[in-house]
């Protein structure tokens, strides 16, 4: 299981590297030679949402999002795994719905026939990539669950 967050984590840091060379590249192009790269712009906002989601993944599974814990840290162990559970269960939920949301506006763009405007690339595959990154968070969220249900610490 390691192995398989290790690489949604992976692709998570590539797609955010990605982003980081082509808007480098692209201002510097800019500035040197004064030329822009096609569709910089779109492709790095496109992959900026699916790097995003694809983090996500990896951060509700291993609970290593922004949270606010005060009163979490002074209750006793069987009220933090209550609020554990029930925050996981609640985040869970929102994300199998984004999930099924997602694969809609993915059929949707893909029978739109959206491109980007410069290069015409079909823009259906950015969102797809996007949306598998939230099933496999809605998915790692399970997991996450279960674990905590069986008494572990869901991580």
């Amino acid at each position: 299981m390691d192995r398989f967050i290790e690489k949604v984590e992976l692709i998570a840091g590539l797609l955010l590297g990605g982003i980081a060379l082509l808007t480098f590249t692209a201002v510097m192009a800019r500035w040197l030679f004064n030329f822009g790269i096609p569709d910089a712009f779109d492709i790095s906002r496109l992959l900026l949402g699916t790097a995003m989601f694809w983090g996500i993944a990896s951060a509700g599974f291993r609970n290593r999002h922004i949270q606010v814990d005060g009163l979490w840290e002074m209750m006793p162990a069987w009220a933090k795994r209550a609020i554990d559970i029930f925050a996981t269960s609640v985040t869970l939920g929102f994300f199998g719905l984004m999930s099924w949301m997602l694969h809609s506006k993915v059929m949707s763009v893909y029978a739109s026939s959206e491109q980007t405007f410069d290069l015409r690339l079909p823009v259906w595959p950015f969102y797809a990539l996007a949306a598998l990154g939230v099933l496999l968070a809605s998915i790692l969220l399970l997991l996450r669950l279960i674990r905590l249900i069986g008494g572990g610490r869901g991580n």
